[in-house]
């Protein structure tokens, strides 16, 4: 069975009249919901009762409960409205979906639950339907047209990121979306929006200000931590000495005193990857930077290097804090930020100087891989093992891939994905 069939089933309710959760609630269906045909849910604005508590919200889809994970839906903001997760077949060890926001979500299974003008359909097929173990355009390419489709599809994206930032710039400056696209990298996907929040409440002119009236580095440190609410959850992760030194330093800067209001994501967050460290990380090099924005600041040091990202790390490499402790950003977060956000933007300021962009382009194009994210290793599933050494050989060929998914594999678009690449 295929999953749109379920939706059909869904949509038309081809259910039994009562309807039992994984855990045992009762179900009532007040309205299926509207067919989404864009990003998130398969079903949205639907109404459910769930033991006779009314729910509104969005309603997904799958074949197997496992599909959450597989699709990677606990880490995607979109489907935290999720209020009924309806599968197939319930193959997980729990009774319930979490959503990324760390929200519970009952599962109702529809193995034993359609009704019979369904079953009559169904009753040749297996449950579930067995999937091909490779993607059928993938797999099937020899080397130079694998590389021929990467290649492109990592372009794709990489133009895209332009295109992106430009809109940005509409509104803001090439110093202040450099700003917010590193603050957004080091959020990470769990509270990446959260960190941005952070340099859109606090931008590089009003910090310039800040910085002409006196501001000093541990004064722009204990801003950050004070108003980002960090600082009060910060545990374990700083000593007393220096939690009650900062607390101080933001109690009497006269600079900001606004409660940010950030709803953090902290639930099993590894200690280096702590929004909070990443602030102490990078906080020195903000306020060093002010005086001519952290874009020039970076173009300044990396113009007319022989190496781009060798002159690019040394700006992030070691840094001193005011207790005489180093530290440093690391080296995967300094390539993220390099690959997916410097050299977008400074692509686009060579463009708008009227500058040759070559250089640029090579730098990407050459790059090494980047380490395996969830996408490139939900990829990996489909393609055969020489063409996953392959997509993870250099980084504009996981862009691809990512590409690939965004358009295509996240909503089942087979067909279309072979068609454009036919054509192409």
């Amino acid at each position: 069975m295929e999953e749109r069939f379920l939706y059909h089933i869904w949509d038309e309710g081809h259910l039994i009249p009562e309807l039992r959760t994984v855990s045992g609630k009762s179900v009532r269906i007040v309205y299926q919901g509207q067919y989404n045909t864009g990003r998130g849910p398969d079903f949205k604005n639907a109404i459910i009762e769930i033991d006779h508590e009314q729910l509104r919200g969005d309603v997904e889809i799958h074949l197997k409960s496992s599909d959450w994970q597989a699709h990677n839906h606990q880490e995607d903001i979109y489907y935290n409205k999720v209020v009924l997760h309806v599968v197939l077949n319930h193959n997980s060890a729990y009774p319930c979906t979490i959503r990324e926001d760390g929200g519970s979500v009952e599962v109702l299974e529809l193995k034993h639950q359609l009704s019979e003008d369904i079953l009559k359909l169904t009753q040749d097929q297996e449950f579930p339907a067995k999937a091909s173990a490779y993607c059928d355009l993938l797999s099937a390419l020899d080397k130079d047209r694998l590389i021929s489709i990467l290649h492109m599809a990592g372009i794709r994206r990489f133009e895209g990121k332009i295109k992106r930032f430009n809109s940005a710039l509409s509104l803001s400056s090439f110093d202040q979306i450099f700003y917010e696209g590193v603050f957004e990298a080091i959020g990470y996907d769990k509270n990446k929006l959260n960190t941005m929040q952070i340099a859109q409440s606090l931008p590089i002119s009003m910090l310039r200000e800040f910085l002409s009236e006196g501001m000093s580095a541990d004064d722009l440190l204990a801003i950050y931590l004070g108003a980002s609410g960090l600082l009060a959850r910060s545990g374990s992760l700083i000593s007393n000495q220096n939690r009650e030194r900062i607390m101080r330093d933001y109690e009497t800067q006269p600079y900001f005193a606004r409660n940010l209001e950030i709803d953090w994501q902290l639930f099993r967050v590894r200690p280096q990857s702590h929004p909070l460290k990443r602030l102490i990380y990078i906080s020195p090099i903000i306020h060093a930077s002010l005086q001519e924005g952290l874009f020039h600041y970076t173009l300044r040091h990396t113009l007319d290097a022989e190496n781009l990202h060798k002159a690019f790390r040394a700006i992030w490499q070691q840094q001193i804090s005011s207790d005489g402790q180093s530290f440093n950003l690391g080296k995967m977060v300094q390539d993220n930020i390099y690959l997916n956000i410097f050299l977008p933007i400074l692509c686009l300021w060579q463009r708008k100087m009227a500058q040759d962009t070559n250089i640029v382009m090579n730098a990407y194009r050459e790059y090494s891989a980047l380490p395996e994210n969830h996408i490139t290793r939900f990829m990996h599933r489909y393609l055969n093992p020489s063409q996953i050494e392959l997509s993870g050989s250099k980084a504009i060929y996981q862009q691809g891939l990512m590409d690939i998914y965004h358009r295509f594999c996240n909503w089942h678009l087979c067909a279309e994905c072979k068609q454009r690449a036919d054509i192409s």
